[in-house]
């Protein structure tokens, strides 16, 4: 009976299927064998280098030998990029030389890609073969002419074998690609900003619209290559921001000018992590940032000895950016300070806002109720409204299921995702 179905249902049941079955399914008969071969199952696939990579006679070798041709996303990970205590290094070269392999087979297939993603890398110590393949990687993309995204996110590699990837890119994609995303591709606290052969590659990628990266690969350098890379090109940055990185240096204010006056579409995200005063961020916020999405994450731990002054932070961001920005998320950890009527301020001040997430304190559910009517009198223009007020007591707790009630259906038939999360009980 199985043999009987169309080639189209079976397509459709195969594209669920890991490498490793897809190799049963192609030795099971041969009407399953033809609906293998259809391009539409290969134009995207994942291997994990250390579980499907672990023979000479690998199944996914096998098949890159036999579809390979049709690979237009190709995602290369470690299943486990974490070394454990029982592992030999001796297993890890073994799987790097096999990795080093699978690239030969796709690139005697003269494969094409679009898409290239190197997510969870190896984490752990050095290890022999890890320069053949990162060195088989840049070879084979040195051959690539229609690569439009690569990501590096979370490779945690060394500078020196980064650039190594970007040289190969900036060659051969250079008026290709338009995605680059290298959050968390260098190792912690290697900041490669100015770098002069960093900064030269950057100065080649004549398309890119997209960059996701994070502060320590930003500089006032890289600005500049950027505006002379891709002028009136370049659309988005996406700038991470955490506690553990490297911010010795600070990016002044004429650098975002200067890039934003070549490519005057450009929007700014920055998303900052477990950094909560404001003497620490304010520095990222200087008037000439177009600054469209601003995430903050407080976090557990911060220094006692002086307040967070969350107050000014969020006074900067309606003072500088009320008509840029278009997303905030604010998620403040055990804050005490008053900031209802500046939230208030933030949503009525900032016309292009579409999307409110808060988790923090709210002192008066009123300010909940404020915010609404704005969006009820069509004097904002929200597409998300997430709120989880913390420290609620029961008598406010009773107030907030009222609203939710009462505003439900209202926000609703207006295409809104409106929601009030459950806070914690305060008996206060």
């Amino acid at each position: 009976m199985w043999d009987q179905l169309p080639e189209l249902i079976l397509t459709l049941i195969f594209d669920y299927l890991e490498c490793r079955d897809r190799f049963s399914v192609d030795r099971t008969c041969q009407s399953w064998s033809r609906a293998l071969a259809a391009p539409v199952l290969w134009r995207s696939i994942t291997i994990f280098i250390d579980r499907d990579l672990r023979s000479d006679s690998s199944p996914t070798k096998q098949l890159a030998g036999k579809y390979g041709q049709y690979i237009r996303k190709l995602e290369l990970a470690w299943s486990r990029p974490y070394i454990l205590p029982s592992e030999t290094r001796a297993s890890w070269n073994i799987r790097a030389k096999e990795g080093v392999e699978f690239i030969a087979v796709i690139k005697n297939k003269a494969v094409q890609l679009k898409q290239l993603v190197l997510t969870d890398w190896f984490f752990g110590s050095n290890w022999n073969h890890r320069s053949k393949l990162l060195y088989a990687v840049a070879h084979f993309l040195r051959f690539q002419r229609n690569l439009t995204s690569l990501s590096l996110l979370n490779a945690n590699l060394g500078v020196s074998d980064v650039l190594r990837l970007f040289r190969a890119v900036s060659w051969s994609c250079g008026d290709s690609l338009k995605h680059l995303d290298i959050r968390g591709a260098f190792k912690d606290w290697q900041a490669p900003h100015s770098n002069s052969r960093y900064l030269q590659y950057l100065e080649r990628l004549h398309t890119l619209t997209t960059f996701k990266l994070d502060y320590p690969a930003l500089s006032d350098l890289a600005l500049n290559s950027l505006a002379l890379a891709a002028p009136k090109v370049l659309r988005e940055l996406h700038i991470s921001v955490r506690d553990s990185d490297a911010r010795q240096h600070t990016i002044q204010d004429a650098a975002w000018h200067n890039l934003v006056a070549v490519c005057p579409q450009l929007t700014v995200s920055y998303t900052i992590v477990n950094i909560s005063h404001y003497e620490d961020i304010s520095y990222l916020l200087v008037p000439s940032v177009p600054l469209s999405r601003f995430h903050m994450y407080g976090g557990h731990v911060w220094d006692q000895s002086r307040s967070r002054n969350f107050r000014s932070t969020i006074g900067l961001l309606i003072s500088y950016y009320s008509k840029s920005l278009s997303e905030v998320m604010l998620q403040l950890r055990n804050n005490r300070e008053q900031l209802d009527d500046l939230l208030v301020a933030l949503v009525e001040r900032c016309r292009r806002l579409t999307n409110f997430q808060y988790n923090g304190i709210i002192r008066s559910v009123g300010t909940l109720q404020e915010i609404l009517n704005l969006q009820i009198d069509n004097k904002t223009s929200f597409r998300m409204i997430h709120v989880k007020p913390s420290s609620v007591n029961l008598r406010n707790r009773g107030a907030l299921d009222e609203i939710n009630y009462n505003y439900n259906h209202r926000m609703l038939d207006r295409g809104i995702d409106f929601r009030i999360d459950g806070p914690a009980l305060s008996f206060c």
